[in-house]
């Protein structure tokens, strides 16, 4: 089997919406993911399997291009496990490249998802703090920190963009 990682487009809102529907119902809505492509079109990925999309994920930039974020990453859960997670990870840092003042990468995760939080932490990610209340009541969430050594993390090519890329499952 054949993993597409690649640019999602507003082509792909239908899908993108349908997945999310099943897998983050409470997290994600077309008006929400319609922001997320205008303010960053070039940090939202999707996963595809022939053609069929089986997951998306989003990294951003604050104002002063200093700090990247990590925004979401949704798998389809037949498809959870097999390392597109991963990849997912791999690619929005890749992707922050492109941003020459970049100093930290954040991201927000449950305490519970352990699997997100081993995979972040493969990269380098530690636990910075967690935050009460972070998605309202009694939705806490740990902010995780990748620090970036500048000289180490750019690329030869700081206008690098991700190109597809094909994960053999």
């Amino acid at each position: 089997m054949e993993v597409y990682i690649s640019l999602a487009t507003r082509d792909d809102f239908h899908d993108m919406i349908q997945l999310a529907d099943v897998t983050i119902p409470d997290r994600m809505n077309l008006h929400e993911l319609k922001k997320y492509f205008e303010l960053f079109p070039d940090l939202i990925f999707k996963a595809t399997v022939q053609e069929r999309l089986i997951g998306f994920c989003c990294a951003g930039i604050d104002m002063y291009q200093t700090t990247g974020w990590l925004l979401f990453s949704n798998v389809s859960s037949e498809y959870q496990g097999m390392g597109i997670g991963k990849k997912f990870i791999e690619t929005r840092l890749i992707s922050l490249r492109q941003f020459p003042n970049l100093q930290r990468v954040l991201v927000t995760v449950k305490d519970t998802n352990i699997p997100s939080i081993k995979a972040l932490e493969a990269y380098g990610f530690r636990v910075r703090h967690t935050e009460s209340d972070y998605y309202g009541p009694g939705k806490d969430r740990s902010i995780l920190e990748l620090p970036i050594v500048s000289h180490l993390f750019q690329s030869e090519n700081p206008q690098m963009k991700v190109k597809t890329e094909i994960i053999s499952l």
